[in-house]
């Protein structure tokens, strides 16, 4: 499983393309993971990339039976607005204009690594989100530290 880490500035040109950066990429196994992406609308509605072989995974538990249920009906949106991208030789992917209008973007836009996918943000935004997580910073490195205690992990 690829390990998504760092920040990285990026610009959206005209045709909507976005360069994920030679950094993250190097984070992908693509044996493993493949090596396009599924976009994703994140419930903060920042668009999210997974690696697309992962993400299948990761929905196969989300299986339903032929005559969908209440439950399962509430995340149809899930699978309706994700978009496979591919990325091209310069490991730029499109923006779909859907994807584009539900979510929040701009022309700066900032990458981030989290975990096991890839959050596009507003470069204003994210530097904002920051500023104020920061304060707060030392007590989740404080919390990751017992959790990893407490996973028996040295």
């Amino acid at each position: 499983m690829a390990l998504f880490v760092g920040e990285f500035e990026q610009t959206l040109d005209g045709k909507h393309r976005l360069a994920i950066s030679v950094a993250l990429r190097e984070q992908l196994q693509p044996e493993e993971d493949g090596s396009n992406f599924f976009l994703v609308l994140g419930p903060d509605r920042h668009l999210w990339l997974y690696p697309d072989q992962y993400y299948r995974r990761l929905v196969a538990g989300l299986r339903r039976s032929a005559i969908p249920s209440r439950e399962t009906r509430k995340i149809d949106l899930l699978f309706a607005m994700a978009r496979m991208v591919k990325p091209d030789s310069q490991g730029r992917i499109v923006l779909p204009e859907k994807s584009m209008q539900r979510a929040i973007v701009s022309d700066r836009l900032t990458l981030v690594g989290v975990f096991d996918h890839i959050e596009i943000w507003p470069t204003d935004a994210w530097e904002s989100h920051v500023e104020s997580a920061l304060p707060s910073y030392g007590e989740v490195l404080y919390e990751a530290s017992e959790r990893l205690d407490d996973s028996g992990v040295q």
